[in-house]
């Protein structure tokens, strides 16, 4: 089962209300027009590595997703495309659906060198498509803009969810909620999208730390419920503070680690936290650090 519709379109809201050009029934428009709607796959696509050279490579058969990430000619495509950010969410991917999950790139580039270069520099292995005729946004004619150009297809390639999960922390936390259903309920493990866990401690006293010096402090996180716990991402409210944990599933009755290393590099007394986004109750999880820097 999906989650609804109100979900859908709240996450994909975010992505576009601070612009003024963009009011939310037009998000809502777009959301109900693309949703459920199967995506045309043209015959004739080059699949190429790093954009070079061409490989033999075909759209997938039947599986239980496919994400479909189009980029067109238009703007930055390096600000676009955040290639670091897709290599993790690929890793996360695979590690929980045992890389049964595809990552189909289509790309209309503007300057194919480009496109090249960055492929190699963030060591993006797959077969990608370089569609100098535009074949696929002829066929399908994807929304204009550039956060509607990812789509969550199903075994149908029909879309599941549409908009970006490396730009938009809602809309990941749906991607990999609907796809670690799947791929739970195919081992035969219990389907609830959310769990239940413990943590052993939310607040930490660092007392006085020497400006320059780190310290590090581990939450752990047991999961108490029926459905493996998954953590999708986490956010500091500043840049002194590292962040570590397994990005794999924690199955009922186990525990995962988060690590937390915080810098001190301003003197006096703060009060910083952290959030750990999942498929638990009340997400996020929020871990708060307080001590003083002299």
């Amino acid at each position: 089962m999906r989650l609804p519709y109100f979900l859908l379109l709240m996450g994909v809201s975010g992505l576009m209300l601070s612009c003024k050009n963009n009011p939310q029934k037009e998000i809502a428009k777009v959301v109900t027009e693309w949703q459920n709607r199967e995506i045309i796959f043209p015959k004739g696509l080059v699949f190429t590595l790093h954009g070079r050279d061409t490989t033999d490579y075909t759209i997938p058969p039947p599986a239980s997703h496919k994400i479909l990430v189009y980029v067109d000619s238009i703007g930055c495509t390096s600000c676009k495309l955040q290639l670091h950010k897709w290599k993790e969410f690929i890793e996360e991917i695979d590690s929980m659906t045992h890389g049964t999950v595809p990552v189909i790139f289509v790309f209309h580039p503007k300057d194919l060198r480009e496109i090249s270069y960055l492929l190699k520099r963030d060591s993006i292995d797959i077969p990608v498509c370089i569609d100098v005729e535009d074949k696929l946004n002829a066929t399908n004619r994807f929304p204009t803009h550039q956060q509607f150009q990812t789509f969550l297809l199903d075994d149908e390639n029909k879309v599941v969810f549409i908009g970006n999960p490396v730009h938009n922390l809602r809309v990941k936390e749906m991607y990999l909620s609907e796809i670690s259903q799947n791929a739970y309920q195919s081992r035969g493990t219990p389907s609830s999208r959310n769990t239940q866990i413990e943590v052993d401690n939310t607040e930490f006293d660092l007392r006085t730390i020497p400006k320059g010096e780190a310290k590090t402090v581990s939450i752990s996180i047991k999961n108490v419920g029926e459905s493996p716990f998954m953590i999708f991402d986490t956010r500091a409210s500043c840049g002194c503070t590292h962040i570590e944990y397994e990005k794999k599933p924690v199955h009922p009755d186990s525990t995962t680690i988060v690590s937390i290393t915080y810098n001190a590099d301003d003197r006096g007394y703060f009060n910083k936290t952290v959030s750990v986004y999942g498929n638990m109750d009340n997400s996020p999880l929020i871990i708060r650090l307080k001590g003083n820097i002299e």
